[in-house]
């Protein structure tokens, strides 16, 4: 599958040649579901008072219209970066690399690091979804979808015409 599990990944992936188009909706689907499921799992494994403690940093972090501009713009940012490692060390010939695997861990360890008291640092919709769904809570949720989608546009577009072979 190529280890992508996040559908700015795929879109990216996609629009930089690494994927063919008849390939993009099933993966799309599956990862949405695949959000949802793990959410799921994660209810069912614990206790619905410590479940109701952990449900993800976003919902914590993101409180009011103040910190909303600096969200959306972190999460545009930090996703733009993980996606141009994935492009350039996994799609793009001239700059791939057996590294890429920890290359991407590296960079989203330092996102977390970086954005996490920012905005939870989510950089994926699908991920998003499912402790939405099963929290039913929508609070800014456009957020952690419009950010990491187009932080992995501007990815895509700067590989495309700037960096990229």
């Amino acid at each position: 599958s190529g280890s992508h599990f996040n559908p700015p990944f795929t879109i990216a992936i996609y629009l930089c040649g690494g994927m063919k188009l008849n390939m993009v909706g099933p993966y799309l689907i599956s990862q949405l579901i695949g959000g949802v499921l793990g959410a799921s799992m994660s209810k069912l494994m614990t206790t619905t008072e410590n479940y109701s403690k952990a449900q993800g940093a976003a919902f914590a972090l993101l409180q009011s219209q103040d910190q909303l501009w600096g969200a959306l713009f972190g999460e545009i940012a930090m996703t733009c970066l993980v996606t141009m490692v994935v492009l350039l060390g996994a799609v793009n010939a001239k700059s791939s690399s057996p590294m890429v695997p920890f290359m991407v861990g590296c960079t989203v360890i330092i996102n977390i690091l970086a954005g996490g008291d920012v905005s939870g640092t989510c950089l994926n919709p699908a991920r998003a979804l499912g402790p939405a769904i099963v929290a039913n809570y929508w609070t800014y949720h456009w957020v952690y979808w419009v950010g990491p989608i187009t932080g992995g546009l501007v990815a895509a577009a700067l590989v495309r015409l700037l960096l990229g072979d």
